[in-house]
């Protein structure tokens, strides 16, 4: 079962975090202006803290652990935010919303704490990350290789994610902008998602 749920646990991962969101379409067009360099300082604040966000919700459910109905509540919570995650997909606008206001880059520093700050402060990364956690926390927290284990995925997809964006941004301008393109994109990620929510919901944990 823990390799079924691991492997729907980097398909969710993998399917929605590259979505091109508002931090995606951000990095883009600053890589786009800029280069890569600053979108990489960013991008390394906020691999780490999502590194700690994993820990600290990990922790928290595993509190849970002792109280199988309260876990089983937060784990069908978390599937029917993913639900909703996959509904925002579905009827997400099919242009490409690229931010105009991209100033000249501060300092590396001062980009890497934007970047920790941004990713800690975001409710939806911890909603998101909450809602696939909990059947990882049901046995109780995970000793040190199992906390790396669910946080490299996040870290690796989400900064690979805004390299790539950074990087490749006026070939994927190009690609994405047919309204029909996109759409098909963005309903097929959905699609992934919803799949996934249903297999956290219905599925058995210890």
């Amino acid at each position: 079962m823990f390799t079924q749920t691991y492997l729907a646990y980097l398909l969710t991962l993998a399917v929605s975090m590259p979505t091109p969101g508002p931090a995606m379409l951000q990095a883009m067009t600053l890589g786009m202006r800029h280069g890569a360099r600053p979108v990489a300082a960013a991008a390394l604040g906020n691999v780490c803290a999502t590194g700690l966000q994993v820990t600290a919700i990990v922790f928290g459910l595993s509190l849970l652990a002792r109280e199988p109905i309260l876990l089983r509540l937060v784990r069908l919570a978390g599937a029917a935010y993913l639900a909703w995650l996959g509904l925002r997909l579905w009827r997400a606008p099919s242009r490409l919303a690229l931010p105009t206001d991209v100033a000249s880059p501060a300092s590396l520093p001062l980009l890497f704490g934007q970047g920790l700050f941004v990713a800690a402060v975001n409710p939806k990364a911890w909603g998101f990350l909450s809602a696939m956690l909990p059947p990882f926390a049901a046995s109780g927290m995970p000793d040190a290789a199992g906390l790396i284990l669910l946080a490299s995925p996040v870290c690796l997809i989400g900064f690979g994610g805004m390299m790539a964006y950074a990087m490749f941004g006026s070939w994927l301008v190009r690609v994405l902008d047919s309204p029909v393109a996109l759409r098909r994109l963005f309903r097929s990620m959905a699609a992934i998602i919803w799949a996934c929510a249903g297999f956290f919901a219905a599925a058995r944990f210890p």
